[in-house]
Formats: C-alpha cells, structure tokens, sequence
C-alpha cells in the first residue's frame, strides 16, 4: 500500500466522508479518488492532488506522505468551505421550464462558472425583469439548487402552471397558501392559485456593472464570466 493510500484513506476515515462525497466537494472524479486510496496509483497529477489536499487543510506534500501531518491539526478537521469550480448552464427562463427532465444538451449554448458548492442539476439565470430591485437588479447573474428544500422567505425560481416561463421571486408561506413577492414594491405580491414546481432555491448571485460600456470597449468573452459554448455537428445532431 502505497504512502498515498494510507494517508488518504486515514483521512477520509477521520472526517467520515466517503470516495463519493469527496469527488463531489473536491471536483476530482470518483475513480481518481478511488485509485488514490486503493493504492492502485501513487503517482496522480497536481491537479487531482491539490483539491483534496485543500479540503483536508493540507498541503500535497503531507497527502502523498512525504511529510508528516502537522501535530498541531485535530484529528478529523478539514475546510468545510472549500469549493471547487463547477460549471453550470446559463438558461433562459423559458428553457428554465423543463428544466432538467426535458432539456437538450445541445440547446444550452452558454455557462458560468461557480464555487458554490451544488449538484449537478444546478443552474443559472439572468435576472430579466425589474421585479426583485434593489437587491437583484435585471441582468443579475442568478444560481439556483434545486436539492433544496424551499422555505418561507427564499428566493426561488418557480413555474406556476399555465406559464411559458419562470418566475424568480421571494416565498411567502401562510398556512397552506403560497405568495410570490416581488422584492420591487411597485410591483403586487401575487397569490398562486394553480399548480406550481418550485425549481429552486437561490444559493449565489453576481451583479455586473458597466457590462454595456465593457462591450464597447473590450471583446464580449472579456466582459463577462459567461462562457459561450459551441457545439460539433455530432452533439447537436
């Protein structure tokens, strides 16, 4: 068993997270992670190395067990607030709709990135109207998790049935009655009345200044963290 391998798998042990639950919060894939502690491999690239090294509150060297752990570090610590890059689809608030059951890969042309830490059904929105000012002007940038359970008073993206598209607004519960409230107070709090699917919950949101000055001046990739995608024939095909 290599030096990597037992130091790794004390690790996981002593947090009491598993291969799985490690690849998610790090972004190193799950048969990397599992190769590291198999012993399978003992020579990974930085790339793998650095993540996992950063959750544990470690440097590489300590993880492949060149150097000892530090004896000041408590036995099962690590950064519960490192976060690993994730890429998310940016969608209209129509494409929202279906989203992710009915959804095309090839129709997502466009992605951010975050480091918030959520699943792989998450996604991101421009806020497209006025509704929610001051707080989230239009044109915010907007990530919503849909594995979180909504609560009174969350910022949502919801699809009331009868719609053609999302609407992004705060929950109001009272009782059994649900309310959508525009942050905005020239617009009214509305009471929904017909079936509705709240897609999710907002965990993060970025606002950009400037952006129509920005455009003038620099190339439209270097305004904005939006990355624009491009498809082959084949993925659209």
């Amino acid at each position: 068993m290599s030096k990597l391998s037992t130091v790794l798998k004390a690790l996981m042990h002593d947090v009491g997270i598993t291969v799985t639950e490690l690849a998610r919060q790090t972004g190193v894939g799950q048969p990397v992670i599992h190769r590291m502690a198999s012993g399978e491999t003992d020579n990974p690239k930085v790339g793998s190395l650095s993540p996992i090294a950063k959750f544990f509150g470690i440097n590489i060297s300590m993880l492949v067990g060149d150097e000892p752990l530090s004896p000041t570090r408590f036995a099962g610590s690590y950064n519960p607030y490192y976060r690993s890059w994730s890429q998310l689809p940016l969608l209209n608030w129509e494409q929202c709709v279906a989203w992710p059951e009915k959804h095309l890969p090839a129709e997502i042309c466009s992605t951010i990135s975050t480091e918030s830490n959520v699943t792989d059904k998450a996604f991101a929105v421009r806020m497209e109207d006025h509704t929610m000012e001051p707080q989230y002007p239009k044109d915010t940038l907007m990530v919503f998790e849909p594995s979180i359970a909504a609560s009174d008073k969350d910022i949502i993206a919801i699809h009331v049935e009868g719609q053609n598209k999302i609407q992004v607004k705060q929950l109001m519960l009272d009782g059994k009655d649900v309310y959508l409230k525009p942050l905005n107070s020239d617009f009214e709090i509305n009471r929904v009345d017909k079936p509705y699917r709240i897609l999710g919950v907002l965990v993060q949101s970025l606002t950009e200044y400037y952006q129509e000055k920005l455009r003038k001046e620099v190339e439209p990739e270097e305004a904005s963290p939006v990355k624009k995608k491009k498809f082959s024939k084949e993925e659209i095909l």
